[in-house]
């Protein structure tokens, strides 16, 4: 017989058990929150016509996987939330009423280079204000996302916040207009390499080293206090028009948090795709060196690529992969082995009908239980029980059903008792 040697593409995941039950319950906390502030459910499809996607992302776009299908049209699967979002609200804007706040959390794809938490279908938790040009809608976005990690257990973190209206007066202040996104992305990948390495880099695509400097010093303002580095920053950008109005925008940002112990000022945060039009800002835990888990931005241009007008619009995503391999390596979320409290064993074919009602009557009660589906030893059934992880054992045989009592195992304590079903009921009530 010929065999298939089962296998998965680099970069793809199955999940099951335990790790598929920790996933889902982080995804529930993240939901959960996120309905609490008013945000609305939205699915979009695994695949989007090409043109939908392309010019979106910048140098990112390598990353995007494209085809032809069947029917020789040209598609691509998503690359992220946003952009598929963008194009509902101007697909369906005589349905959607403004502001809209939804959140999204589906998978996305990317071919990119596999690592320790980054994959090449992985999921993302995303929510979006669509339709309030106001930095109200950014600092309820940080507040939730603020909120979002606590839950989740992360004390110590950070919301690193720039606008790409100070990137862009940082490129007038330069002359140098015409090498913004050179200037973007040198800045974008600031804290992964070395300052003469991101000179070389600039220098490279054509900057001169006195206007690099001039970079560096709109980047680089040695001042810890947020506000003050605002200030300098003023300063600097004085009669650029745009970057004062950014600037204004961080400020208004930092007085409706009002949290400087997690909202901090960073000039060297970019966010390198394209669509960003203003305030931008990364989740980034700093306890164990982990780094950036999460990325927002205005973008208030990227709907009028499809609709004809701007809607403005900010919003963002948790890079949930990564928080879950932090969560994991650090033991943050309790191992769930399995969501059973109970298992009803089957001691012969005479016995099985005693087994299933007792089963349903601890379903009608909100106990999950699970019937053994073979008949088996009591001894094997109770093995299982105890691999799988469940609290309880619940075992009829012909002396239990005779009597009307059950007897019922303490899977954890290694204790069991002969009792009838409603002292057990109780029993296993209480500990579920």
């Amino acid at each position: 017989m010929n065999t298939i040697q089962p296998r998965t593409l680099k970069g793809f995941r199955d999940f099951f058990g335990a790790q598929l039950l920790n996933r889902k319950k982080v995804f529930e906390i993240i939901e959960n929150i996120f309905q609490k502030y008013g945000y609305e459910p939205l699915e979009t499809p695994a695949l989007e016509y090409f043109d939908i996607l392309m010019g979106k992302y910048g140098e990112e776009e390598k990353l995007i996987y494209n085809f032809n299908d069947l029917g020789g049209r040209k598609v691509a699967l998503k690359y992220d939330l946003t952009v598929p979002t963008s194009r509902v609200l101007a697909q369906y804007r005589d349905k959607i009423l403004l502001p809209w706040k939804r959140y999204q959390i589906q998978p996305v794809w990317r071919a990119d280079n596999t690592q320790k938490g980054r994959f090449r279908e992985f999921w993302q938790c995303d929510a979006d204000i669509l339709g309030s040009p106001d930095m109200l809608a950014d600092a309820e976005l940080i507040k939730m996302g603020i909120e979002i990690l606590t839950e989740l257990g992360f004390k110590d973190f950070t919301v690193r916040l720039n606008n790409r209206k100070i990137l862009n007066a940082i490129a007038k202040y330069c002359g140098r207009e015409d090498k913004l996104f050179d200037i973007v992305y040198a800045i974008d990948k600031w804290d992964k390499r070395a300052l003469d390495e991101t000179k070389n880099d600039m220098n490279g695509k054509g900057l001169t080293f006195g206007e690099i400097d001039k970079v560096i010093s709109c980047v680089v303002l040695d001042e810890s206090d947020s506000l003050k580095a605002l200030d300098k920053l003023s300063e600097i950008l004085s009669n650029i028009e745009e970057g004062i109005s950014g600037i204004s925008e961080l400020r208004e940002i930092f007085t409706l948090v009002n949290n400087p112990e997690k909202v901090v000022y960073d000039g060297t945060i970019a966010r390198g795709l394209a669509y960003y039009t203003g305030p931008v800002w990364e989740w980034n835990i700093i306890e164990g060196g982990v780094g950036s888990v999460g990325g927002c931005g205005r973008y208030d241009k990227l709907v009028g690529s499809f609709l004809g007008r701007d809607i403005p619009a900010t919003g963002g995503s948790f890079g949930i992969e990564r928080i879950l391999e932090v969560m994991k390596d650090r033991g943050i979320l309790s191992e769930l082995s399995n969501t059973t409290n109970v298992l009803v064993t089957v001691f012969n074919k005479s016995s099985a009908p005693r087994s299933i009602e007792i089963s349903e009557i601890l379903r009608e009660n909100g106990i999950n239980s699970f019937v053994y589906p073979q008949y088996r030893t009591i001894s094997k059934q109770l093995e299982y029980a105890s691999k799988k992880g469940f609290p309880f054992a619940i075992i009829v045989g012909e002396d239990e059903i005779k009597n009307n009592t059950i007897t019922l195992k303490d899977l954890n304590k290694r204790e069991q008792t002969t009792v009838n079903f409603e002292e057990a009921l109780k029993i296993i009530s209480i500990n579920n």
